[in-house]
């Protein structure tokens, strides 16, 4: 008896060994690629608020009458519309919308040759 190819059954086989590697080798990378989308929103949200502070600073330097660092909430900094808030001025904590990151300070400091503002986390 002379057969090409394959039976039926024997196609099944090979293709549900096929299928059964592929699902467990795309398991195995998905592991990979596991991203934390809200820890990255939120050290987007900080890198926003120290520069949105510094231009605030460097278009108020009558704040730095009595000193070269200043700390300022970011609450406060929302009512003087220096950055993005809700109308109540409330900043959402992407990484957990029950929060704010309103008591957060920001230091402001007047250097020399430029302004520069950190967020105290």
């Amino acid at each position: 008896m002379n057969k090409k190819g394959y039976a039926g059954i024997e196609m099944l086989i090979v293709l549900a060994i096929f299928t059964i590697g592929y699902f467990v080798v795309a398991n195995i990378i998905s592991y990979n690629f596991d991203v934390n989308y809200e820890e990255d929103l939120y050290n987007l949200t900080i890198s926003s608020i120290e520069e949105q502070a510094a231009l605030y600073a460097q278009n108020n330097t009558d704040i730095f009458v009595e000193s070269n660092d200043i700390y300022m909430t970011i609450e406060q900094l929302a009512a003087e519309n220096a950055i993005i808030s809700t109308s109540e001025g409330v900043v959402a904590d992407p990484r957990d919308n029950s929060k704010t990151l309103n008591d957060i300070k920001v230091k402001i400091t007047n250097k020399s040759d430029k302004i520069v503002a950190e967020v105290l986390v």
